[in-house]
C-alpha cells in the first residue's frame, strides 16, 4: 500500500515475519524512483514484481535499487531484480562498509553469517555455507554495486523533492536509510530493533541482531535527535506519530542497555572458569527473551556485540583459544 505520498510499502509474509519492503516514486515523469531491499532470490517474483504489476509500475524505470544492509532477506533478491530492471537505468547501491558482503553470497556468508565460526564455533559450518553460496539459492549471486554511499548524499525525486541517505550503522557498520524531508519520515531498514525480532502475531522470534553496540545506540540517538513525526522499518511495526517514535527508540535503547547488564552479571556468575558465548546465550536467555530454544544460536550477534564492548572497557577479558572464554576482571587494570 502506499504509506505515505510516494511511497509504498510491498509486505510480505517472510516465513511468519513481516518484511517491508519499500518502492519510493518520485514527482513528475522524470521523478525517478528506488526500491529499498530486495529481499531473497524468490521475493521478486513472489511479491515485488506481481506488486509493481498491480500498481503499473515498470521495473525498467527504476532509479535505484538500494540496500540497505547485508542479510539474505535484504539482499537475495539483487541479481532478479537486476534482471528485471535490464535495459532501464537502475543504480545498485549500498553502504560502503558493507559492499563486500552485499556483492556476492560468499562475501555474506563469510563476513557475516560465519562471523562467529572461528573464534566461538557458533554460525554457518562449511556444509550450509556451500549450500549457501550455490547457484540458484536463496541468496542469489553476484551483483556489483555500481555506487556506494556514506550518508549525507542528496537524490533528487523530482523537480522539487529528494531524499538524504542516512548512514544508520550498529546492526552493520554500513547501514542505510533514507530521510524523506517532505512527511519529516525516514525508512531504516532493520537499524533499530525493539526488544526481539518478532513473528507477525507478536511472539518472539529471535533476539536482536545488533552487533556494533556504541554505533547502535549512536543510531538511535541519531533518530531520535531528529525529532521524526514517521519511522518505517522492514520487520518492526510502522510509528506513525513523534510519540510512537520516541516510544520505539526508547523502548531499543533501553533494551540494549539492560541486555549489557544481564550479559555482564552471566560472566560474573560463570567465575573463574570463564564462559563462552554460546553459553552466554543459553544462561542469559531468561532475561533477553522468550524466543524459541532452537533459534538460541541466533543471539550470538547481539551477546557477542555485548562481550566485545565489555572486553574493550577492561571490564571482562577474554582467552586466546578457541572457543574462547570470558572472564570478570575484578580489579580494573586500565585499557590495553
Amino acid at each position: 500500500m502506499e504509506v505515505l505520498s510516494g511511497v509504498h510499502q510491498i509486505a510480505v509474509d517472510y516465513h511468519g515475519r513481516a518484511l517491508k519492503l519499500y518502492l519510493l516514486l518520485g514527482e513528475g515523469e522524470r521523478g525517478g524512483a528506488m526500491l529499498m531491499d530486495c529481499g531473497d532470490a524468490t521475493v521478486p517474483e513472489s511479491d515485488i514484481l506481481p506488486y509493481f504489476e498491480k500498481i503499473g509500475f515498470d521495473p525498467k524505470n527504476l532509479t535505484y535499487v538500494l540496500a540497505t544492509h547485508p542479510d539474505l532477506d535484504h539482499t537475495g533478491g539483487l541479481l532478479r531484480m537486476k534482471q528485471a530492471a535490464k535495459g532501464g537505468g537502475a543504480t545498485f547501491v549500498c553502504g560502503t562498509a558493507d559492499r563486500e558482503q552485499v556483492e556476492s553470497p560468499e562475501g555474506l556468508a563469510d563476513l557475516r553469517y560465519r562471523a562467529h565460526r572461528y573464534w566461538h564455533e557458533m554460525g554457518m559450518d562449511d556444509r550450509a555455507r556451500e549450500k549457501f553460496v550455490a547457484p540458484g539459492g536463496l541468496a542469489g549471486g553476484y551483483v556489483p554495486m555500481d555506487v556506494t554511499f556514506v550518508g549525507g548524499e542528496k537524490l533528487r525525486m523530482g523537480k522539487d523533492r529528494y531524499v538524504e541517505i542516512l548512514h544508520l550503522p550498529g546492526h552493520s557498520h554500513g547501514h542505510l536509510g533514507v530521510y524523506l524531508p517532505w512527511a519529516n519520515a525516514a525508512i531504516i531498514g532493520d537499524a533499530v530493533h525493539g526488544t526481539a525480532n518478532r513473528f507477525q502475531d507478536g511472539r518472539s522470534a529471535f533476539a536482536c541482531t545488533y552487533m556494533y553496540i556504541d554505533e547502535y545506540l549512536g543510531t538511535i540517538d541519531r533518530l531520535q535527535a531528529m525529532k521524526l513525526d514517521r519511522l518505517f522499518s522492514c520487520h518492526w511495526a510502522d510509528c506513525n506519530d513523534q510519540n510512537a517514535v520516541n516510544a520505539f527508540l526508547n523502548e531499543s535503547r533501553n533494551y540494549a542497555l539492560s541486555a549489557e547488564r544481564a550479559i555482564l552479571e552471566t560472566v560474573k556468575k560463570a567465575g573463574t572458569a570463564g564462559i563462552t558465548l554460546c553459553e552466554v546465550c543459553t544462561a542469559a536467555k531468561p532475561r533477553l527473551g522468550d524466543w524459541p530454544p532452537e533459534r538460541d544460536g541466533e543471539t550470538r550477534s547481539m551477546a557477542c556485540g555485548h562481550l566485545q564492548h565489555l572486553v574493550g572497557q577492561g571490564i571482562l577479558r577474554v582467552t586466546n583459544t578457541p572457543p574462547v572464554r570470558y572472564m570478570y576482571e575484578p580489579i580494573w587494570k586500565g585499557l590495553r
